[in-house]
């Protein structure tokens, strides 16, 4: 990657190897109890490899991991960048029923968990030594299939999306132009490693030389970010919104910037970890373009919020009728079904995402799914604008908007909202809404959030509120 102000590995080589040679006793990973350097980091993944070479894996063949230990994951990932296995993480909360036949459709050779690699994690780490003997790269095939990685999906058994290791280096690269990292800072890793955004997350990391911390979900974040000194934060609004109630300042923290997911963002909230001096960015991003596509600093216009200018080694359009498509370096190989990839580009080269956007100056503001578009009385009705509506009013933190159905238009929106201090005024939340949203827009019912969802996952699911209404 010649024509950056960053030094990556060559896109041929392993980049863990890389840092392991160059940089040997950088921290790569902080846990609970103990850091691992790249030297120790290569040493495990190399045990892994030998390991699992020993079930006469052959390359191509694809191995599908269920677990929820990040540190094995990373291992396994590199081992099989290393091999020529395919990745296929799945979430451990799938259903046995749902997993195995998504390993069916995939043709998954081996299904494992954390379990199955059971002291060679351990006993590496407790055996390795802080330098390589006479270390050597190691090449990697940068256009096979790498991973597969499960959408969340519409129906019931997600899609695989098939991503080259060039998919993540290229998404890695022009992640880094924006969003800067380098060796001394420190990622913390609060997205799961099946959901591509917690996979470029290892990615920037090691490419960069860069610590990642693995999230601990026993330890409040707050708690974290005072003991470890992080300096790279992913979040949304809600979570944003509970460190700073919490009186947290993110910049003593050692936070430097913070990339804010998720499609919303608060005003007041943006504002506030600005004048701690950290830098907040707002992002556009998916599984087929391998995390990132736009980033940068939120602008609130036209009754939303921008999600930032276009990465380098992307391209970006929007059809006439303003879907947005997407193209570049970092778009996924294709669907993995039954050994075969399916393309995603249709006949001029573009994927389309299903999303409406629009351009604000070099910045794209997202104005939801097409799929979650309602008609209430004739009218369309993008339940993301009204959420953003919601969320510009001072006292709600997140909102989730969904169509119920009405007697006499068809359907109508429902919100429900999450408020700095847990009460709401239905009426008076419907009358701040009249000079932001036309009167067809205003939700019939505003409801606070239950609280069997108020404090669930990272990304709020908006099935689970469809099925509360």
């Amino acid at each position: 990657m010649t024509d950056t102000a960053f030094s990556f590995p060559a896109i041929y080589e392993c980049p863990l190897r890389y840092q392991a040679i160059h940089h040997p006793s950088a921290v790569a990973i902080t846990g609970e109890e103990n850091t691992i350097s790249f030297t120790q980091l290569d040493q495990m993944v190399e045990q892994c490899r030998l390991y699992l070479s020993e079930k006469g894996l052959n390359a191509g063949e694809r191995i599908l991991f269920v677990t929820e230990d990040a540190l094995k994951t990373v291992v396994l990932l590199f081992a099989c960048l290393r091999s020529q296995w395919i990745f296929s993480p799945v979430n451990p909360a799938f259903p046995v029923a749902q997993r195995e036949y998504y390993g069916k459709r995939i043709g998954a050779s081996l299904i494992a968990s954390g379990n199955d690699l059971p002291d060679v994690i351990d006993e590496c780490f407790y055996e390795s030594s802080e330098t390589l003997n006479n270390p050597v790269s190691i090449n990697i095939s940068p256009d096979a299939v790498f991973d597969l990685i499960a959408t969340s999906g519409t129906t019931g058994t997600p899609k695989a999306v098939a991503h080259s290791y060039k998919n993540h280096f290229y998404s890695a690269g022009g992640s880094i132009s924006e969003l800067p990292l380098n060796r001394g800072d420190t990622w913390l890793l609060s997205l799961p490693l099946f959901h591509v955004g917690g996979l470029a997350i290892i990615m920037r990391c090691v490419l960069a030389g860069a610590t990642v911390a693995l999230f601990q979900k026993k330890i409040p974040l707050a708690n974290m970010l005072a003991t470890q000194r992080i300096s790279h934060l992913s979040l949304v609004n809600t979570q944003l919104f509970r460190l700073l109630e919490q009186g947290v300042n993110l910049h003593a923290f050692g936070v430097r910037y913070i990339l804010l997911g998720g499609g919303v963002a608060s005003p007041a909230l943006v504002a506030k970890a600005r004048e701690q001096g950290v830098n907040l960015l707002t992002t556009y991003g998916m599984t087929e373009m391998a995390s990132q596509i736009c980033t940068g600093e939120p602008e609130f216009v036209h009754g939303g919020v921008t999600s930032g200018r276009i990465l380098p080694y992307r391209k970006l359009t929007l059809s006439d009728d303003n879907e947005i498509l997407v193209s570049g370096e970092t778009l996924a190989q294709g669907y993995f079904e039954s050994g075969e990839v399916t393309p995603l580009i249709d006949q001029s080269g573009w994927f389309h995402t299903g999303d409406k956007g629009e351009w604000c100056g070099e910045q794209i503001k997202i104005n939801g799914r097409i799929d979650n578009m309602m008609i209430s009385g004739g009218e369309n009705i993008h339940p993301e604008e009204i959420e953003q509506a919601l969320l510009m009013l001072p006292n709600i933190v997140q909102a989730v908007v969904v169509a119920v159905e009405h007697t006499e238009f068809g359907h109508r929106p429902l919100a429900y909202v999450q408020t700095v201090d847990g009460k709401l005024n239905e009426s008076e939340v419907k009358t701040l809404l009249t000079g932001a949203l036309a009167k067809f827009k205003i939700p019939e019912h505003i409801r606070l959030f239950p609280d069997t969802v108020s404090n669930s996952g990272i990304k709020v699911n908006r099935k689970e509120f469809q099925r509360l209404a």
